[in-house]
């Protein structure tokens, strides 16, 4: 996590979503990017140019410097954010661009060699000014292969330090896995997992599966935990609550259109009800 990508929209819930990047950028010693975007479509060529609308020009215009001017601000309130939090240190870069909000993502990406983006989402029916709940499921969706760290509007920030894994015990996880705990060494921070099964039988079949799987990660501190619960979502929760999780990783797979159902139901009704920081990683799943 050398580079960090934090959106913000200057809602409360973005700056809520800051305080988790500033405190991962401290404890990777990574570089933090605060972009913000605005929704304006610069014409390309002359011709595009030609066919802009001299009243849609004038209010590009001036939206372009209402959110200038909102951005210089925002700024100003990070910083003293940064401040009251003693990260005046980590390295931040500020960046404001104009297009669709995934393309300049992209961009950005690539251009400065990113490893993980940081972002508020609104919650639950919740609609916040610039939508963006909606724009982090479809991050989600995009396939990036770098993690996405979603901060839930109802999410208070304490610490990063404690993580867990949700995980389904299968041999495409052990990449990720071996990542997070990777990270977690220096620290000397376990990396917990958490594997959620409906019955006793299936706890039983899970604990013969857990020792096999657990081969992958030698010299690792990496964890399982099997629970039983009827409901993940609610299975997860009670576990993040009863072992003061930090951030809580999903690994979302893109699965073929008649498998999704951990995919929908899952993922992303907890991004919704979550409390819980949830750092979301993209695999594929045949």
């Amino acid at each position: 996590m050398k580079k960090i990508l934090f959106l913000t929209d200057f809602s409360e819930v973005a700056k809520n979503a800051f305080l988790y990047a500033l405190s991962l950028a401290d404890n990777f010693n990574s570089e933090l990017h605060i972009l913000h975007i605005t929704p304006i479509i610069e014409p390309k060529t002359d011709e595009e140019r030609y066919r802009v609308h001299p009243l849609a020009q004038i209010f590009n215009d001036s939206l372009e410097n209402d959110e200038w001017n909102e951005f210089k601000t925002e700024a100003k309130k990070l910083e003293q954010l940064a401040h009251n939090n003693n990260k005046l240190h980590v390295p931040v870069e500020f960046h404001f661009e104009n297009g669709y909000f995934q393309d300049v993502i992209e961009s950005h990406i690539v251009e400065k060699s990113i490893d993980l983006i940081v972002m508020g989402t609104s919650g639950n029916n919740t609609i916040d000014k610039k939508l963006f709940g909606s724009h982090a499921v479809r991050l989600i969706d995009s396939g990036f292969d770098i993690p996405i760290l979603a901060v839930p509007a109802k999410a208070v920030f304490t610490s990063t330090g404690a993580f867990a894994v949700a995980v389904m015990l299968v041999e495409n996880e052990c990449v990720i896995i071996r990542r997070i705990a990777t990270k977690l060494s220096p620290s000397e921070t376990p990396l917990k997992c958490v594997h959620i099964v409906d019955t006793e039988e299936k706890a039983m079949a899970a604990q013969q599966k857990k020792a096999h799987w657990l081969t992958n990660f030698e010299g690792l501190d990496v964890q399982v935990d099997i629970v039983i619960d009827t409901d993940i979502e609610d299975g997860l929760t009670k576990y993040v609550e009863d072992n003061y999780i930090n951030i809580l990783s999903i690994i979302h797979r893109q699965l073929p259109f008649m498998k999704r159902l951990f995919n929908i139901n899952h993922s992303k009704r907890l991004l919704r009800l979550s409390e819980t920081a949830m750092l979301i990683y993209n695999v594929e799943d045949k």
